[in-house]
């Protein structure tokens, strides 16, 4: 029963995380413009924007699919006791492996060349997701800041790549000043016309309901989770620990690499790795999402769709409400303190130690006297 209301508490914390930040960016968008009405009227274009349309449905589910398989990603690795903020990294490496994949091989069959690029995806983003696993578990060294400092690089050498001409690069000889990469000779079909959603969204969806059931009825799943919740107990019982953790951020390296190889192979937005994909920001929405989701893959469902709904209706929102798109992110940051508030509460809660219980009053013994009587 317990793991039943697992998705259902997500969303429910989601929902109430998400509500707390709209209260409160309502207040920052009275104050700013002067206007009790205001928040109304902006909070209704990015609705209008997001999903008063089958255009603007099409829009936010293409923006939720990046940021659905980084979320579910980054809960793997929080399901082992890991943080995964690489997520960006690997989101980059991952997407120009697989357009380098993607342009390399034109003569094959679309679905086999399409399948190959996803696999170099997957594979470019847990080659980067293994070094700062290797270095915690051989060096001691926080998978924290290894991956943020792996973020700089992977942020540099992937633009450098895109803007050199080969040999040294991949940078396409016939786009003059543009830096990017060939175009891929296959994307992923289109679901619905001529709607930007496609294929994509498909794997993403598989992807989260795979990680889901896998953590929840596999050996794999169950050892993640015991070590997650105590190293120290897991490896009594006879968890390595070190193995487990390592291919946890495999899994998760993989599934941002994924995300990376998804938008690439869409056919609308990329087609080609440009040198500046790595400022796209799925990776760091897959951090918040995956923290709003509280770990859980279930309720990565609702809490990357949130995120999705609110980028894209925020160009809407600043078009038609004059409001700044920024208070977008203004808001998804109220959500992670929100969460984060709740969190923490709840781990003061579980180590304050509980009073001492109360010492019974001593039992005296018969008194000298009444002895010798």
């Amino acid at each position: 029963m317990i793991r039943r209301f697992n998705a259902a508490g997500g969303f429910v914390r989601a929902l109430l995380a998400l509500l707390a930040a709209l209260l409160v960016g309502a207040v920052v968008i009275a104050l700013a413009q002067r206007d009790v009405s205001a928040p109304l009227t902006a909070y209704a274009a990015l609705l209008k924007g997001a999903v008063g349309s089958a255009q603007g449905w099409s829009q936010t589910l293409d923006r939720t699919m990046p940021i659905l398989l980084t979320g579910v990603g980054v809960a793997v690795a929080l399901a082992a006791g890991l943080f995964n903020i690489g997520a960006e990294g690997q989101l980059a490496v991952g997407g120009l492996a697989s357009a380098v994949v993607g342009y390399s091989f034109p003569g094959l069959p679309a679905p086999l060349l399409l399948l190959l690029a996803m696999l170099a995806g997957m594979l470019g983003g847990a080659a980067w997701a293994y070094l700062p696993a290797l270095l915690k578990e051989k060096r001691g060294a926080h998978e924290v800041i290894t991956a943020i400092l792996l973020n700089y690089i992977a942020r540099n050498t992937t633009k450098y790549l895109a803007s050199v001409s080969p040999p040294r690069g991949f940078k396409d000889p016939t786009s003059g000043g543009v830096q990017r990469t060939p175009e891929v000779a296959a994307t992923f079909p289109r679901l619905f016309g001529d709607f930007d959603v496609h294929l994509g969204l498909v794997v993403a969806v598989v992807a989260v309901v795979a990680v889901a059931v896998l953590l929840r009825r596999t050996v794999w799943g169950y050892e993640t989770r015991a070590v997650g919740e105590g190293a120290g107990a897991a490896e009594a019982a006879g968890i390595r620990v070190s193995r487990v953790r390592i291919v946890a951020m495999l899994v998760s390296g993989a599934l941002c690499g994924l995300a990376g190889a998804v938008e690439i192979l869409g056919p609308t937005r990329y087609r080609a790795f440009p040198a500046d994909f790595y400022g796209a920001g799925f990776g760091f929405d897959g951090l918040a999402v995956a923290l709003l989701a509280g770990g859980s893959p279930w309720a990565v469902l609702p809490s990357a769709l949130l995120f999705g709904i609110l980028g894209s209706g925020a160009e809407i929102m600043e078009f038609e409400a004059d409001t700044p798109k920024q208070i977008v992110a203004v808001v998804q940051a109220l959500v992670i303190v929100a969460v984060a508030a709740r969190i923490v509460g709840r781990k003061r809660a579980a180590t304050t130690p509980a009073a001492p219980p109360a010492v019974p009053p001593a039992i005296e013994g018969p008194s000298k006297t009444e002895a010798d009587a």
